[in-house]
């Protein structure tokens, strides 16, 4: 199994968070925390929370340890700036800098956010060089409607970043319990000009322990067209004893053209002793054996977080698959520990 530890000097009390929002139902907050948008798998507000759980991060890196330093500066009363810095393990026992990861988060009048994250990295000369830039601006588009505009640059044929991918979202409150979100991802075609990939529009309703989310998404078919590819059907609920539920059921057209189940991702969170947090994924699907005897567990994820220091939390995370018999085995563990 793959085993490696990541720890985290936070220099203020920013969480850096891994795996999923730590908030509930923070669509009527007025002015959330700022938040990168996602522009892969199901839609997500920016400045409307639609769900405070997401599907769990699989770490895919192995080797070395890695330890990372992250401060907070404020730059002046509307600028903030985020550096985490990445360090591996030397062969003479040290620990060297191999990457940066350097965010400016900048208010501006308007209600208007503009943001850019470099990452930089140690090339073969030991010099460090960005890799990637992401620039996300957003700003009022009318009465409870923000527009969130995401740029994504990497290095070029002369290793200078250039533009590659462009996100649009729109989010859109109708009255204290609905959030509309409509999200296009452009891509950079072979004659330079931008073309439209993927739409994915959500209606979100939300309520104080529940919330439930219908989502469309809308992709070229086989004849050039921009057609309806999938349907989302995604929930959240939380009990009284504190445990948050949240589940998505993906819908794809079967050979009649008819859409069926095709997978689910069930995640829970459950509050445990001694302040410790568990947190599980399930992720179903159909077997390639038998594709209509319904949807079969291939995938389990355990995440369990607790406080262990007085500066220091531990998280834990452990993958499993099912064998031949069905019974769950190990397939990878990782763990981190953030530092205040």
């Amino acid at each position: 199994m793959n085993r490696w530890a990541m720890q985290l000097l936070l220099g203020a009390a920013l969480l850096f968070a891994i795996a999923y929002d730590r908030g509930f139902a923070q669509a009527q907050d007025e002015d959330p925390p700022f938040q990168w948008l996602n522009g892969s798998g199901e839609t997500a507000g920016v400045k409307y929370s639609t769900h405070k759980l997401r599907s769990l991060a699989i770490q895919n890196e192995s080797g070395p340890s890695k330890e990372i330093e992250q401060e907070e500066v404020k730059v002046d009363a509307q600028t903030t700036r985020i550096t985490r810095r990445v360090f591996n393990s030397s062969p003479n026992g040290g620990r060297q800098l191999t990457e940066t990861v350097v965010e400016e988060i900048k208010k501006l009048p308007g209600d208007r956010v503009r943001a850019v994250r470099t990452v930089s990295r140690k090339d073969l000369n030991g010099s460090f060089s960005p890799v990637q830039q992401e620039v996300q601006e957003v700003k009022p588009a009318g009465a409870d409607t923000y527009q969130i505009n995401r740029t994504l640059l990497l290095p070029g044929t002369n290793r200078s970043l250039v533009e590659q991918e462009r996100i649009q979202q729109t989010e859109k409150r109708k009255g204290e319990t609905a959030v509309e979100i409509d999200r296009t991802r452009y891509v950079l075609g072979q004659s330079g000009s931008w073309t439209a990939e993927e739409r994915r529009v959500s209606q979100s309703t939300l309520g104080k322990d529940q919330t439930s989310t219908e989502e469309q998404v809308y992709r070229y078919d086989v004849n050039s067209r921009f057609s309806l590819a999938q349907q989302l059907r995604i929930t959240e609920s939380k009990d009284a004893s504190g445990q948050t539920q949240w589940q998505s059921e993906t819908y794809a057209p079967n050979i009649d053209g008819k859409f069926g189940l095709g997978s689910r991702v069930t995640v829970v969170q459950k509050p445990m002793k001694n302040g410790r947090q568990e947190t599980t994924e399930i992720l179903e699907r159909p077997s390639p054996a038998a594709p209509n005897a319904g949807l079969k567990p291939v995938r389990r994820i355990v995440e369990n977080r607790q406080i262990v220091g007085a500066n220091e939390t531990e998280t834990q995370l452990d993958v499993f698959e099912p064998d031949l018999n069905g019974r769950w085995r190990a397939l990878d563990d990782w763990q981190r520990i953030e530092v205040k």
